[in-house]
Order: structure tokens, then C-alpha cells, then sequence
């Protein structure tokens, strides 16, 4: 991306995240891994972009009526495998989806787990323990999918980390429907910028008026957001790139999820938008004018 158009694309979020900070959702943090074959790519790149989310899981107890959200919402196709569904778009691999059964006495609450690419799984688990992360599970070696590890970073933002078998998907267009971006949201975004520093070895990281860039192979991967509201849970957050926010956003009410911060915005030609699918798991959507290579 340009830098130019990252940086509208900070000073927009910078606009529509003051909306939010009011909101409070609780989520619980329990996810697990299973065992999941599959390779995350049809091709074998065996080339890998460490600091680039590469993969995503929603972890849910009601796949049924997440699979009919998505569908009809970004025309996403499904497969079935056991208990874990494979998310396709445009006959491409983008993600999945794991059913989660919790016990009568549990509450459980969706999330997307975004999966980052480091260089060496143990190597970064042992950076994430040694700066106050938690290993929820792994690392482990899932089939042709490569090493994995689940864990929580200094703030209890949770996310995987994935050295995959056969590599990361390649850097190019970004089609509708597929990941655009991912934005931390944390109480200390300084703090959180050097721990991913360490643990992804971002080369270059920035601040731009109040946003926070991470840096990988001179790309832009991701940003962080100050939370001003210390009762919101830290999180990652994905980004999905649609052609018309505002019709995505009423189609979203329409099945069943909910608009949290409604796309408003006439001072920016890219609006965005926060959404919540009907099992409660945020994600944003974003239209997008600049390069998305």
C-alpha cells in the first residue's frame, strides 16, 4: 500500500473508532486447537512472509446460522470437514470455521483468531512467555498445516501463531469478500508495538497520529488502536474488504447481526464500518480505494 493511503486509512479509523469507545462487550477467551489436516493454501509457495496474518478461524457454537450470515453476506462458500468447515472465496481458501460445544455451565462467545506468520513457532512462543503472554496451547505440528501455537500476548489480545507447511498465501489484489487489514486494540499501544516488534520482528514500527503501523518486508501488516475505555476487552480485530459498506451494513441487520458503529463518515471517501456476526464475533468491514497488494 501507499503510505499515503495508509495513512487516510489510520485517520479514518482514528475518526470511526471514537464512536466506539463507549460500547462494552464482554467475551469470554476460550478457544481451542484441533486437529485440522488441511493445508491452508492449494498451492505450495513454500515461501513465507513472516509479521502477514496468513490465515483466520471463527470460533462458534451455532455454525448453521454463522455459515448462512456469511454466505449471503459476502458470498463465501463452504466446506464441510468433521467439526471444521473451510471458508472459500472465489474457489480459494480463507479462512474456516470450528464449532465449539462448551459444557452446560460455560459461557461461550464467538471470535475470529487471526493467524500470524512468524518465523519459528517455539522460538516465538517462548518470546510471548518471557513478556507476559499466555500459551493457551501448542505449539503443535496439525497435519499439512504446518506449526501452530494459540496464545494470548501481554494484554490478553489473542491470536495464532502459524509456521505453515507449505507456505504463506502471496501478496497481491485483494478480492471482496477477503481480509483487508487486522487492528489491535489495546490500552497501551507503545507496549504493544515493541512486544510484536520482538515477536514477529516487525523491522519498522510507526506512529501516525495516534495509530500505530507494523512493518514486514517494507509492507504495511497491521495497525494498533488505543482503547480509551478500559472496560473493553483487547482484541484483534479483522478487516474485510466490500465494494459498498453501507449495503453490506443493512444487509448484516437484516441476517440477524448488528451495526456497532454505522458507516457515517462524509469526510472520507472509504467508509468503515463495525459489525458483529449473530454469534457476537466483531469483525470491520472497509471499502478501498488504494493499493491492496
Amino acid at each position: 500500500m501507499l503510505k499515503t493511503d495508509n495513512r487516510k486509512m489510520s485517520l479514518l479509523r482514528l475518526a470511526i473508532f471514537a464512536g466506539f469507545c463507549g460500547v462494552v462487550i464482554m467475551l469470554q477467551a476460550g478457544c481451542s486447537l484441533i486437529q485440522r489436516p488441511d493445508p491452508i493454501l492449494e498451492e505450495n509457495t513454500q515461501t513465507h512472509h513472516p509479521g502477514k496474518f496468513v490465515w483466520h478461524d471463527l470460533v462458534t457454537s451455532d455454525v448453521a446460522t454463522t455459515k448462512a450470515f456469511y454466505g449471503q453476506l459476502l458470498n463465501w462458500t463452504f466446506e464441510q470437514r468433521g467439526r471444521y468447515t473451510i471458508v472459500r472465496l472465489n474457489d480459494k481458501n480463507i479462512g474456516g470455521i470450528l464449532d465449539i460445544q462448551p459444557k452446560s455451565s460455560e459461557r461461550h462467545a464467538a471470535r475470529w483468531i487471526s493467524f500470524l506468520s512468524v518465523a519459528d513457532v517455539d522460538q516465538a512462543t517462548a518470546v510471548v512467555l518471557a513478556n507476559g503472554g499466555i500459551i493457551h496451547k501448542g505449539p503443535e505440528n496439525i497435519g499439512d498445516r504446518g506449526r501452530v501455537a494459540l496464545v494470548s500476548d501481554s494484554h490478553g489480545a489473542q491470536l495464532s501463531l502459524i509456521h505453515t507447511k507449505m507456505g504463506d498465501p502471496k501478496d497481491g489484489p485483494i478480492a471482496e469478500g477477503s481480509w483487508l487489514w487486522h487492528e489491535l486494540w489495546t490500552n497501551n499501544p507503545s507496549d504493544s508495538a515493541d512486544f510484536y516488534k520482538q515477536l514477529a520482528g516487525y523491522s519498522i514500527v510507526e506512529e501516525l497520529d495516534s495509530y500505530w503501523v507494523l512493518q514486514a518486508d517494507d509492507k504495511w501488516r497491521a495497525g494498533i488502536r488505543e482503547l480509551y475505555n478500559n472496560a473493553l476487552e483487547q482484541r484483534w480485530v479483522p478487516v474485510i474488504k466490500v465494494n459498498d459498506v453501507k449495503a453490506v451494513s443493512t444487509m448484516a441487520k437484516q441476517l440477524g447481526g448488528k451495526v456497532l458503529i454505522e458507516p457515517d463518515n462524509p469526510d472520507y471517501p472509504d467508509q468503515i464500518a463495525l459489525l458483529a456476526d449473530p454469534s457476537g464475533a466483531l469483525f470491520m468491514i472497509q471499502e478501498w480505494s488504494g493499493m491492496d497488494d
